[in-house]
């Protein structure tokens, strides 16, 4: 559980960040009994965590790599977005929020998660942007990704 004001992790002489996945279910969404909704940072100002105490191989990877490692992880949510996300989300809509600790630090780079499927040109879902909609005030611009890649439920019981 979460609470305000809770200290970054402490890993060994590091204090890292910690930096979680959010994820809503969504009942009866085209065709589907449900499908789950990845919510993501879309862009920020500044690094979710330091890269270089983030990503344990960040000083090797290429500039390709960096870019697209930069990105993955700076999807994720810190504890203080979390809880607007999850106010704004429950009051709104009537569907929690779920939330998993990314374990970190990340021992390469190349292979960081990606729920909401930034990283590809052609994921096949559907994306809600948050930040787009009148009233929106959290900290930063947060989006969601169902992913619609697998085929719908056509029976149900």
């Amino acid at each position: 559980m979460l609470s305000a004001g809770k200290s970054p992790v402490v890993q060994g002489n590091d204090r890292m960040t910690r930096i979680y996945r959010a994820y809503s279910a969504r009942e009866n969404y085209k065709n589907r009994d449900s499908v789950i909704v990845d919510w993501f940072c879309l862009s920020r100002e500044g690094p979710v965590a330091p890269y270089d105490e983030l990503i344990l191989n960040y000083n090797d990877l290429s500039g390709g790599e960096k870019a697209r490692a930069r990105k993955l992880a700076d999807n994720f949510l810190t504890e203080p977005e979390i809880a607007e996300l999850k106010e704004y989300i429950e009051s709104g809509t009537g569907f929690d929020v779920r939330i998993s600790e990314v374990k970190t630090p990340f021992e390469d780079g190349r292979k960081i998660p990606d729920y909401a499927e930034t990283a590809k040109t052609d994921a096949d879902g559907d994306y809600f942007h948050l930040s787009e909609k009148q009233g929106y005030n959290l900290t930063v611009p947060i989006s969601g990704f169902a992913d619609l890649g697998e085929p719908p439920n056509i029976f149900s019981e």
